[in-house]
């Protein structure tokens, strides 16, 4: 395989930052009882690839050929919508979220609105309950990428939106959460018998936290008719290194993880099922005038269920750097300009493989 001619560069520079800054919420109505809140980012990405990804759009990894390509899109920007109810004469406290963004797979510019999340919560002390469409709990970081829907799935990072009913705890030093979820992500709902069990432990250390998450389900879609195990266990760790750094990340390995948007899942040829490993992880400054962050993502395949010339391995190296516009107009300003560079590289079961470099320019205003 060819060297990636910005590996270095991405290696060696501290050009990193945040698309996920903190942000308050902007309230747009309160009582005693109620408070309904907006928030959410315009973002508008200038996107370069040295050679050809599996997209634009949402680049996860390098795919065969060489042409370059340049894209402008606003597709990433996103809307939500907090609410957060009266107390129930139970002692339970509702509240409710909707998300919304602009992305559209199909294209590489026009929009569509896309709903992400839509649940409601009923929490009360230390426990809590959530009904409707919302983050996994198995595997359930992710990366501060501009890479908004890449977020380095099919490449080392794990764990999706789905519908489902999820209890969890809070204790002193260790949480806890249980969920039943709808396996389906996009396209055929899978045809499964049972919805897919995830659950997951949070140790909360003195400067962050660990947590080990686990998830079980069958497929029956990719042969109709035949059951095959769904299963993964992850590790994720947060912790903040001093009050502006974060060093964060996964590791996991199961099989037939592709309804968590991993590239394995069975092979309907060969009927075997799909071992994979991931990982990524990265450090993330976070300071009063820029941010920065560099990370790492992997995800490899057995090669015992691939045909030759298939994705076995993926790889991602990448940085960024991201100015915070401030002055005495903009003082505490939410505008956020950065750039960030990454490697790609895929190798292919039986040998070779594919490379490709992206520089993307972000500009962003969070509310």
């Amino acid at each position: 395989m060819k060297q990636s001619r910005l590996t270095t560069i991405v290696s060696a520079a501290l050009l990193a930052g945040i698309s996920s800054v903190a942000q308050a919420d902007i309230t747009v109505s309160k009582n005693d009882n109620y408070k309904l809140s907006i928030y959410g980012f315009a973002k508008l990405d200038a996107t370069y690839q040295s050679d050809r990804t599996n997209s634009l759009v949402a680049p996860r990894f390098a795919t065969a050929g060489n042409d370059s390509a340049t894209n402008l899109t606003a597709m990433d920007s996103r809307f939500g919508l907090k609410w957060k109810g009266p107390a129930l004469e139970n002692g339970y406290q509702a509240g409710a979220v909707l998300e919304f963004d602009l992305f559209d797979s199909t294209s590489s510019n026009q929009m569509e609105v896309r709903g992400r999340l839509a649940a409601f919560t009923l929490s009360r002390d230390a426990s809590s309950w959530l009904v409707g469409q919302h983050w996994d709990v198995f595997s359930p970081l992710n990366p501060t990428t501009l890479m908004t829907n890449g977020n380095l799935w099919n490449t080392g990072n794990l764990g999706f939106r789905r519908a489902q009913v999820r209890y969890s705890r809070k204790g002193d030093v260790l949480d806890w959460a249980v969920s039943v979820n709808d396996p389906s992500t996009s396209g055929t709902a899978p045809n499964t018998d049972a919805p897919i069990i995830e659950g997951r432990v949070e140790l909360e250390l003195g400067r962050g936290k660990i947590g080990i998450s686990g998830a079980f389900g069958d497929d029956e879609t990719t042969i109709p008719g035949e059951e095959k195990d769904i299963e993964g266990i992850s590790v994720d760790w947060l912790i903040r290194l001093d009050d502006n750094l974060i060093f964060k990340g996964e590791a996991a390995d199961g099989e037939n993880l592709a309804v968590f948007l991993s590239r394995s899942s069975v092979n309907a040829t060969t009927r075997e099922e799909q071992d994979v490993t991931t990982f990524w992880t990265e450090l993330v400054y976070s300071g009063a005038n820029y941010n920065w962050w560099v990370g790492v993502a992997t995800e490899n395949l057995d090669d015992n269920a691939l045909a030759a010339g298939a994705n076995e391995d993926t790889q991602v190296i990448f940085g960024a750097f991201q100015w915070k516009l401030k002055g005495a107009v903009l003082a505490g300003s939410p505008i956020l300009l950065g750039v960030e560079v990454a490697t790609f590289e895929t190798d292919l079961a039986g040998g070779g493989g594919n490379d490709a470099d992206q520089v993307i320019f972000s500009g962003i205003y969070k509310y």
